[in-house]
């Protein structure tokens, strides 16, 4: 049985998926879990990622929790934002690419 914390502080990041993100970005490093809480717009997910010495937050989207939820922690991964796209409603809706290696 592991020991784990229910505290809702949770740790700083550097958030990779901004608006200002341009088409082609990549972000690589070791999937170190996720972390979900209340934002603006209701239930939030963020996936931690630590690349070097930062650890990045990338905050979810259906394009990437539908991705995520097939990658196991631990993991190392490359993200790739290929730019919007339009959804089946009829959205403009940012679209990525997730790669992952559960072996690394």
């Amino acid at each position: 049985m592991a020991r784990k914390s229910a505290n809702q502080n949770f740790g700083k990041t550097v958030a990779w998926n901004t608006k200002d993100l341009a088409e082609g970005a990549t972000l690589e490093g070791r999937y170190e879990g996720k972390e979900n809480f209340e934002g603006n717009f209701g239930l939030t997910t963020k996936y931690v990622i630590a690349a070097g010495d930062t650890k990045y937050g990338v905050y979810g989207t259906a394009s990437l929790n539908r991705q995520f939820a097939n990658v196991p922690e631990g993991s190392y991964v490359w993200i790739t934002f290929n730019g919007l796209t339009t959804s089946k409603n009829g959205r403009q809706v940012k679209d990525f690419t997730v790669d992952f290696d559960d072996e690394a």
